[in-house]
């Protein structure tokens, strides 16, 4: 059992363990952006609104296939680093074990249902007769090989709960780094156009996939997955949905939320759609980089937790605002100055050049609430909270911004629309704040010394 990591979630200065843990987890979603733009780049470069709105449409779909995966990811990594916290090695061996497999089951019914009401479903995202026959061949890439998008997302945040930050971080780097090799490759050289850009991204992340397993083959994890720890108890599928269900429908909300806003874009036309897309892409990098700093966090908010350690728990979420503060202020000045700029990365387009400006402009507001927000809504996850995760996560992508869109879009056109991402972010951070204030106030304050492990059972160490 590799003891520096108990070390960094025990016993590390917490300005030094934040720093430990986020800087790799920042770095793997800085990762995850370029993953996710890459398409979107190579694609805008074939200068086609087009085939460019096809990938913007599938994103949505893409995000709820993510999401499914979630509720096994996330719900386990907060379970996981509760119980390292607690000394209960065996339940996080079972936990991970159990997780894996419900993963695997579950991403072989996502692909079936995927592709088998794929064209419906793309109607709904907003597909027009222009668009449809582009989306159609990216997706089906994508869901045929959902056992190895969903087992890789989830086995990041499993290996990030046992504070192997880095080890996921090396895993993404190589992943994103094979997707933007092959992007051109396929879309270019091989005439494969938006079907190629899905390919390098199937193949990059079986890339990315294969060294996260390796970090179990190596058995270095502390909740290391075996045959024998295969024991299915509702005990443990309770505490993973408690949470990995919230932050799923968050997910979900946010998937069908974007498709819905897509739907209401496509009344302005494609180009329209395309913006949308640019502008998804775009602020994914301020959004990635704050749940980046949130998740490096989790580990040791949930271990801080599970020991009841209460004085360390509040000084790592201090301290984390305060660095996501900073962050959201040098986006907010970023976004605001040269928005046309960014969007011009990816098309050049003067239409949707024009239109994507706009948007972003717009959106650059909702900035500093999602950077109060996401710290406190990964704690309230890491602390096993599973109601008021619900809450927000219903609060944020559903019950606040899918009305708005609609009562903005009929009262202010296209104006309007565009202020509804905003609008949900203010009432979702004032949400998480409240929350988190009345859980932490409840929790007793616990001064006793970590206990330093020198050994550990060898039931924990063996497979």
């Amino acid at each position: 059992m590799d003891k520096k990591r108990l070390y960094i979630l025990e016993e590390m200065p917490v300005r030094k363990a934040i720093f430990k843990l986020a800087v790799p987890t920042v770095v793997s979603m800085v990762v995850q952006i370029l993953y996710n733009i890459t398409d979107t780049f190579f694609v805008g470069k074939l200068n086609d609104p087009y085939q460019l709105a096809a990938v913007s449409i599938c994103m949505p779909i893409f995000m709820l296939q993510m999401s499914i995966s979630g509720i096994f990811g996330v719900g386990a990594a907060s379970y996981i680093s509760r119980l390292l916290g607690k000394k209960d090695y065996a339940g996080a061996r079972e936990t991970a074990t159990i997780t894996i497999l419900s993963c695997f089951v579950t991403s072989l019914l996502v692909a079936a249902a995927g592709l088998i009401y794929m064209r419906p479903i793309l109607h709904l995202a907003g597909a027009s007769v222009n668009t449809i026959d582009y989306a159609d061949s990216y997706l089906s890439i994508i869901l045929g090989g959902s056992s190895i998008m969903m087992l890789n997302f989830t086995l990041a945040q499993m290996i990030r709960a046992e504070g192997a930050a880095k080890v996921v971080m090396r895993a993404n780097l190589v992943g994103t780094f094979v997707n933007i090799i092959l992007d051109p490759v396929f879309i270019f050289l091989l005439r494969k156009g938006v079907a190629g850009a899905a390919i390098a991204t199937l193949i990059g992340a079986s890339c990315s996939l294969a060294l996260l397993l390796s970090f179990y083959w190596k058995r270095k994890s502390l909740a290391m997955p075996s045959l024998r720890y295969l024991k299915p108890r509702w005990t443990i599928y309770k505490e993973i949905f408690k949470i990995g269900i919230p932050s799923s429908l968050s997910q979900i909300m946010m998937s069908i939320g974007n498709s819905i806003s897509y739907g209401v874009a496509a009344a302005y036309g494609d180009v329209a759609v395309a913006a949308f897309g640019i502008v998804w892409r775009v602020m994914s990098i301020p959004v990635f980089v704050m749940i980046g700093l949130a998740i490096g966090i989790q580990p040791l908010v949930g271990y801080s937790y599970g020991a009841n350690n209460k004085t360390r728990l509040k000084k790592t979420v201090r301290m984390t605002l305060e660095y996501s503060g900073i962050l959201a202020a040098f986006f907010l000045a970023l976004f605001l100055l040269f928005p046309k700029i960014l969007i011009l990365i990816f098309i050049r387009d003067k239409g949707v050049v024009e239109m994507g400006s706009k948007v972003l402009t717009a959106f650059t507001f909702a900035i500093p609430f999602i950077a109060l927000q996401m710290p406190l809504l990964v704690s309230i996850q890491a602390m096993g909270k599973g109601t008021p995760s619900l809450i927000i996560a219903l609060s944020r992508n559903g019950l606040v911004y899918i009305p708005a869109v609609f009562i903005l879009n009929t009262l202010f056109g296209f104006d309007g629309l565009v202020y509804a991402l905003p609008l949900s972010d203010v009432l979702s951070a004032a949400m998480a704040l409240f929350f988190f204030i009345r859980i932490v106030s409840k929790l007793k304050y616990h001064h006793a010394e970590p206990e330093i492990i020198e050994h550990v059972l060898e039931d924990t160490i063996t497979p």
